[in-house]
């Protein structure tokens, strides 16, 4: 959908809510991730205005450099999202005040089952937040963690690595007893806590060749048997 009809169709307008997902890197060079609602208080065709109320800690305090921001809302139970840019960040009291880019479209949100393997031995990957929701945007910092189980439709892993449902990950891993490296693309769908400083993140594989899938499906079957 174009931005000027939903501005016209008063699809967003000033203090409805809205969902801003801000990915970039702190200071040290490590990820940094946020979601969290933000009110939005001015838009026009060029720009838009969105606002936080913090009662504690500012929570973007340690943000050093913005990697990519989604913009999304809820609409008759369709998610509508786009990429934005960030033109100003200014904190006024305990209110943070983010002046965005207006996106030129929004995007809208309206399979197969393949054997699952458990994988006893401790299996590390790579990981690098490279977009969201299926799009990649750009090559960010890696982190590491451990595969806990894979199929050729996904796989999920533990990390002390604080990420969320809905980054585009960069995935590399050896599996045990197979002779090739695989690199491969998937989405967040769901976070759990696994311990008091880690995660467990399921993460379902996007745009993957017929001949990877095949592979990794294979693997699975023939190490259950």
């Amino acid at each position: 959908m174009n931005w000027n009809q939903a501005l016209a169709l008063e699809m967003v307008a000033p203090r409805m809510s809205c969902s801003l997902i801000i990915v970039g890197e702190t200071k040290e060079g490590t990820p940094f991730c946020y979601e969290d609602q933000f009110t939005l208080q001015k838009l026009d065709e060029e720009q838009m205005v969105a606002s936080l109320e913090f009662h504690t800690m500012n929570p973007l305090e340690k943000l050093h450099h913005v990697c990519f921001i989604e913009f999304s809302f809820r609409e008759r139970g369709i998610l509508y999202y786009a990429f934005v840019d960030l033109l100003q960040l200014e904190n006024k009291r305990n209110i943070i005040y983010l002046k965005l880019s207006a996106p030129q479209e929004l995007s809208m949100f309206q399979n197969r089952r393949f054997q699952r393997l458990h994988l006893s031995s401790r299996t590390p990957l790579t990981c690098r937040i490279i977009g969201i929701r299926k799009s990649s945007t750009h090559q960010g910092i890696a982190f590491t963690g451990h595969i806990q189980d894979i199929s050729a439709g996904g796989l999920s892993f533990i990390t002390n690595t604080r990420i969320f449902y809905p980054l585009y990950l960069e995935l590399s891993f050896v599996l045990p007893d197979h002779p090739h490296k695989f690199v491969v693309h998937g989405e967040i769908i769901r976070v759990a806590h696994f311990s008091s400083d880690s995660y467990r993140i399921a993460v379902e594989f996007r745009n993957m060749p017929e001949s990877l899938t095949h592979q990794i499906d294979e693997y699975c079957s023939r190490s259950t048997v």
